[in-house]
């Protein structure tokens, strides 16, 4: 039995808006990467000085994408109060807070794609285990 065209049209489009998605992520995240590596490795002002405070790097994205978030929720008409208690997501935040300050700091001494790769490789061993 052969399916309705509408539904053929309908899978159709649910993969180009898959794939759509994809290329987006991947490139936001390419370009993101570059844009942390160069902020990082190019020396800038007068005297040449590196950047020295990741931390505030870290606190600047944290409060754009809060605000982002915030934005979205207001104009999808959702509310903004907390699913879970506040104090149960004090652990991951101060845990994700610490790693990417930690990146940005790691960016002074090796590549981008280095540490892609590092992070990549701490998987190897579980799935060589499976």
């Amino acid at each position: 039995m052969a399916e309705p065209p509408s539904s053929l049209l309908s899978k159709e489009n649910k993969l180009w808006k898959g794939v759509f998605a994809v290329i987006g992520i991947m490139s936001t995240l390419v370009i993101y990467g570059v844009l942390q590596e160069k902020l990082m490795r190019v020396p800038y002002g007068e005297n040449k000085e590196f950047f020295k405070y990741s931390l505030f790097l870290v606190f600047c994205n944290r409060l754009t994408t809060s605000a982002v978030s915030a934005g979205a929720l207001l104009a999808s008409k959702k509310a903004l109060d907390p699913v879970a208690p506040v104090y149960k997501y004090c652990l991951v935040s101060v845990t994700n807070i610490l790693t990417t300050t930690c990146q940005y700091e790691a960016l002074k001494y090796v590549s981008f794609p280095v540490q892609t790769l590092a992070k990549c490789a701490k998987m190897i061993p579980v799935m060589v285990r499976q």
